[in-house]
């Protein structure tokens, strides 16, 4: 049983998808609080100018993230639909699969998880992504900070093997897993090349970026990875 755990991100990038893809379970952190330098509320998409930083704002920030407020009172989400309009309205895909994502930005919502969620919801529906998902604000009986709340939710769903991002190499105590009987597994993902509009190819941004340019094709781009034992 593989567990990967994850804040749940605005527009997520494609290492995001690939994570879930490669996991049986995949777990949204929403219960520890919001960081100011976290991507919850922040991505990149492509534009003529080349990467464009799209930023949700908050209303209420130093909450556990599950209770992190929108501002909606700004109108982001019309300025961030307007932006997707302006770079991806000549992408081939475009008009397939806007308005999967237009309810959404019409009616955001007052909560910055249950936005996010209803967008990885979308895109891990059409890269046809069937892994599980559970949010750990859901989950009874976790106890812990950091990495002794990522054990405890893997010891919950019984798993045996734990993917962890690879930026998390510097501050998972390894020891404190085996102790707990837990393979901890880094994740292994090389980004993709694929064409994309305004000149040369700019890796990292939102998984929006490939699907509206790639369509169903999109997949073939999110290997599984395999871990064995």
């Amino acid at each position: 049983m593989i567990v990967a755990v994850h804040q749940p991100n605005y527009l997520p990038w494609l290492g995001y998808f690939h994570k879930m893809i490669s996991c049986d379970l995949f777990v949204i952190l929403d219960d520890v609080l919001h960081s100011r330098v976290a991507v919850t509320n922040k991505n990149k998409i492509k534009g003529p100018e080349g990467a464009r930083l799209l930023i949700v704002p908050l209303a209420k920030k130093r909450v556990p993230i599950s209770d992190v407020t929108l501002y909606n009172e700004q109108l982001w989400h019309k300025k961030h639909w307007d932006s997707l309009q302006t770079c991806y309205a000549r992408a081939p895909f475009w008009r397939e699969y806007k308005n999967y994502f237009l309810p959404i930005y019409e009616n955001p919502g007052k909560y910055l998880a249950d936005l996010n969620l209803r967008l990885i919801q979308v895109i891990r529906d059409l890269l046809d992504i069937q892994t599980p998902m559970v949010r750990s604000s859901q989950i009874r009986g976790i106890i812990g900070k950091k990495g002794e709340k990522i054990i405890s939710i893997c010891k919950y769903f019984d798993a045996d093997i734990c993917l962890s991002g690879i930026g998390a190499r510097l501050y998972n105590d390894e020891e404190e897993f085996e102790n707990n009987n837990l393979r901890l597994v880094y994740q292994e993902f090389e980004h993709p090349v694929y064409t994309q509009l305004w000149g040369s190819f700019i890796p990292n941004l939102s998984a929006v970026d490939l699907l509206f340019n790639c369509g169903p094709g999109s997949k073939k781009y999110l290997s599984k990875q395999v871990i064995y034992g």
